[in-house]
């Protein structure tokens, strides 16, 4: 993948994210220190951030940066993650609590 597509994956990924937590540019801003304008270019694919301003976004939208990165990887390196994994780390902090509770149960049976 070259250098452009990866900025464009990391743009529509930081898009979603920003969306599904309902927030707008400049509440990111606010959250992270970030330019508003830094954010727009980041999401329009123009520039990837460096990986203090991943991690600043990942906390401002309250994900994992594989979450982000994960699609960019080689497909053999991404066939050796299980998908529930992938799934788990997407929840919410809530979910995950209750999900390694049910495991814990039923470990421990």
């Amino acid at each position: 993948m070259n250098k452009s597509d990866m900025n464009t994956h990391i743009g529509k990924m930081c898009l979603k994210y920003r969306l599904k937590n309902n927030l707008t540019q400049n509440e990111v801003a606010e959250l992270t220190g970030l330019e508003p304008r830094h954010i727009s270019q980041i999401e329009r694919g123009l520039s990837k951030g460096s990986i203090d301003t991943l991690i600043k976004l990942c906390n401002a939208y309250k994900i994992t940066p594989d979450i982000i990165l994960y699609d960019l990887l080689d497909d053999d390196v991404k066939s050796s993650v299980s998908i529930y994994e992938e799934d788990f780390k997407k929840l919410n902090k809530r979910d995950k609590d209750s999900i390694l509770h049910f495991i814990d149960f039923f470990l421990s049976k």
